[in-house]
This record gives C-alpha cells, sequence and structure tokens, in this order.
C-alpha cells in the first residue's frame, strides 16, 4: 500500500498550510499600502461617558473585543494590561469593548446586569484602558470589523487609522508584543 507517502504529503501540507489557515504568519503586521481604514466605532464607557477610536488618532490602538464569561479573554487581559502598562507612553492605546453576550442563551441580554458585570470585572482585575460597552449591535459591530468567528478578537490600528492587523482567538502575549512594536 501507498499510505505512508499519502500520510508524508499530509502532514507537509499541513505543516505549511496549517499556519498560514491559522493567521500565524512571519509578517506582524500588514503594510500601510495593503491596510484598510478601520471604521468607527463609538461608546458609551464604564463611567457613562464616551469613547471613539478617533480619540486615539496619532496612537497606535489596540483594540480587543471580549467578553467577561469567555475563558481565552480572561488569559488575554493580564497581556493587554501589561502593554499598556508597558508601551502606553510610547504611543499605544489598548482599548477593550467589552460585549454584552451570554454564554448561557437561556439568560437575558439585560444591559443593566451587562455594565454591572463588565465594571465588576475590571475593577476586579484592574483594567488600565477605557473600556467601551456594546450593549446592542454587537453583530453588525462585528461584521464592520471583519466579521469574526467569536470572541477575543484583537485588531491593530495604526496611528493612521488604519487595520494593520487581526488576531483571532488569543495570540499570545509574544506575538501582540511584536505587532505592537512594529508599529511602535
Amino acid at each position: 500500500m501507498r499510505i505512508r507517502p499519502l500520510f508524508r504529503m499530509l502532514v507537509v501540507a499541513i505543516m505549511v498550510a496549517g499556519p498560514v489557515l491559522a493567521g500565524c504568519s512571519e509578517a506582524p503586521v500588514v503594510s500601510a499600502e495593503e491596510a484598510m481604514e478601520a471604521p468607527a466605532l463609538q461608546r458609551p464607557t464604564l463611567d457613562n461617558g464616551k469613547v471613539a477610536l478617533t480619540d486615539f488618532r496619532g496612537k497606535v490602538v489596540l483594540l480587543n473585543f471580549w467578553a467577561t464569561w469567555c475563558p481565552y479573554c480572561k488569559k488575554e487581559i493580564p497581556h493587554l494590561i501589561e502593554l499598556q502598562e508597558d508601551l502606553g507612553d510610547r504611543g499605544l492605546q489598548v482599548v477593550g469593548a467589552a460585549m454584552n453576550w451570554k454564554i448561557d442563551s437561556r439568560e437575558p441580554k439585560n444591559p443593566d446586569i451587562f455594565h454591572q458585570k463588565v465594571a465588576s470585572y475590571a475593577l476586579k482585575h484592574g483594567l488600565n484602558y477605557p473600556v467601551p460597552l456594546v450593549k446592542q449591535g454587537m453583530d453588525g459591530i462585528m461584521k464592520r470589523f471583519g466579521d469574526p468567528a467569536g470572541v477575543p478578537y484583537t485588531v491593530l490600528i495604526d496611528t493612521q487609522g488604519r487595520i494593520r492587523a487581526t488576531f483571532q482567538g488569543n495570540p499570545g502575549k509574544d506575538k501582540l508584543w511584536r505587532a505592537v512594536k512594529a508599529l511602535l
């Protein structure tokens, strides 16, 4: 039988194509010429103010879509806190857009409960960056930012407001740092 050569070819194909399909290319960001402009995003914050992406024009923005129930988001948030702490004075602004999704679809999507849960989470974990609240219109926002499969989803925006990289899931600290530092 010729199974062994076929198996070897399959393994090689997965090794070559896997990182590309998973978004793990060697280049941490796309070139400015290839980048598209980031859509507008303006939302209320935990303190009932408003935050807009345009508020941070001239800074590199790491926009992270997350939810309080998401285990991958919980693992990523300490990296975001550290990035903001270490690179904020060099021109980075992390923004954590909290999504009003419920993992248990039987639970109502009550905006007041959502606000309380996000505020409690932010206080408990020491979020040191703005947290816009996406209480409604989540599907439309997600479609405008690339229509990801879910959260966490992170968008790296350059100083001119162009999307230079996206990360589905938690890419890990090293990959985030490399991408951010490429734009600072």
